[in-house]
């Protein structure tokens, strides 16, 4: 009976030391945390390498998108459709098409939603038809500037180069990423840039990365915020009624890590 009261009691204190450790970090994370985004290269899978941060678009949204700017920089861009028969073979919904140019220079830029439940075609597979997948990786993309709530420095891209399997002169650079909430089920996007190859793929590459870490992702991604933690939170809003609460949050797991030392004071004053 010793020995079953006294794994009760380690049991007892190791959830009361887990459950403070829980409170803890609940109390410390940014009060914003289920409104940042993961942004990545693989469909609703979190990877090493996966950045998170706070979206300045609701990507879920085809009233948002559609503010979308045209002018980046020295780029302009015009919205475009594609056929039908493009729309009804993503099995996703298109909620941008548009192109920007920029001093001869072309890239087609589209915001792709698939609801969660629902599946992308993968690009890859999308192109085979038509395209031969001459080379496939991942590429990396220098965002930090002045983005310091992101989590990493880098972001990181899929990358495809492709020619027409009817004419091999005809060829493209596409790059593709994936964004979600984690903690919610309103769908994932897909951001796919494409450009036409004129001199050699690796020219376009650059020009295409050029375009994003200096323009695009300024206008995609919110700018850097001061977050407040959950804490800070509740006594700017809650004032006296949240410092009870943060108490009343600590004080359970407390009363648990030391329940055998106030049941001996306890007895003491009987």
């Amino acid at each position: 009976m010793f020995r079953i009261a006294e794994i009760q009691k380690n049991i007892l204190t190791l959830f009361g030391i887990i459950l403070l450790a829980g409170v803890l970090i609940y109390l410390m994370a940014p009060s914003g945390i289920a409104d940042y985004t993961v942004v990545g290269t693989s469909y609703w899978h979190e990877t090493k390498d996966r950045l998170l941060l706070k979206t300045a678009y609701d990507y879920n949204n085809i009233e948002e998108i559609e503010n979308f700017p045209t002018t980046l920089g020295d780029w302009r861009g015009y919205d475009f459709r594609y056929s039908e028969s493009v729309y009804e073979m993503l099995n996703a919904s298109i909620l941008l098409s548009r192109s920007y140019s920029s001093h001869g220079d072309l890239i087609w830029m589209d915001i792709i939603n698939s609801k969660k439940g629902e599946s992308f075609h993968d690009p890859k597979i999308c192109y085979g038809g038509s395209w031969n997948i001459v080379d496939e990786r991942v590429e990396t993309f220098h965002v930090t500037g002045n983005q310091t709530h992101l989590t990493f420095g880098e972001m990181r891209a899929n990358r495809l180069d492709i020619e027409n399997k009817k004419d091999p002169n005809e060829r493209q650079v596409v790059l593709y990423w994936f964004m979600f909430k984690r903690f919610s089920d309103e769908g994932v996007t897909m951001i796919r840039l494409s450009a036409p190859v004129r001199d050699n793929p690796e020219a376009t590459f650059a020009m295409m990365k050029a375009f994003l870490e200096d323009e695009l992702f300024a206008a995609m991604y919110e700018s850097e915020t001061e977050d407040v933690t959950v804490a800070e939170r509740l006594i700017e809003e809650r004032g006296i009624f949240g410092i009870i609460a943060m108490l009343l949050l600590l004080l359970v797991p407390i009363c648990l890590i030391f329940s055998e030392q106030l049941k001996r004071i306890a007895t003491k004053f009987k």
